[in-house]
C-alpha cells in the first residue's frame, strides 16, 4: 500500500472517520464536516482511501476497514474517537511516579534523588515527544 499518496486533504478526511467512532459514514457527512464545496470533492477523497484499502463501499456508505494499519499511525493508539500519542500513557506513569516522589520526600535517601532525577527526565522527554507526535499528526 502506497501510504505517501494518504496526505492533505485524504489524510483529513481518513483522520475524520477515525475520529468519528463510527464505522460507516456518507459523502455528504463527510463533505460538511471538512467544508467541503461539492460531494464529489469528498466522493473523490473516500475513493482513494478504498483503492488504498482503507475502507469499503457499500450501499452508498464507506464502512472503515479495521484490520488495516498505517505506518504513520504507528505511534497511535485510537480510543474511542480519540488518537492518543502512545507516549502519553508513558508520560503518565512517569508523571504518577514524580508526583509521589514529590509528596513524600526523603532527602537523607539516594533512592529518592534517583527517582526524582529519573521519572522527572522521563516525564519531560515523554511530554515533549507527545507533543511532536500531535503536531505530526494536525494537518
Amino acid at each position: 500500500m502506497a501510504t505517501e499518496e494518504i496526505r492533505g486533504t485524504t489524510l483529513k478526511v481518513y483522520l475524520y472517520i477515525l475520529r468519528s467512532g463510527r464505522d460507516n459514514i456518507g459523502v455528504r457527512e463527510v463533505m460538511r464536516a471538512l467544508n467541503m464545496k461539492t460531494p464529489s470533492h469528498a466522493y473523490y477523497h473516500l475513493d482513494k482511501l478504498v483503492r488504498h484499502g482503507l475502507l469499503e463501499r457499500r450501499h452508498g456508505e464507506y464502512y472503515l476497514v479495521k484490520s488495516v494499519r498505517l505506518d504513520f499511525l504507528r505511534e497511535y493508539i485510537i480510543i474511542g474517537g480519540s488518537i492518543v500519542p502512545k507516549f502519553m500513557f508513558y508520560t503518565s506513569f512517569f508523571l504518577t511516579i514524580l508526583i509521589f516522589t514529590l509528596l513524600f520526600p526523603r532527602p537523607y535517601e539516594l533512592f529518592w534523588y534517583v527517582s526524582l532525577a529519573s521519572s522527572l527526565t522521563a516525564s519531560i522527554y515523554g511530554l515533549w515527544e507527545s507533543i511532536r507526535s500531535w503536531r505530526r499528526l494536525r494537518i
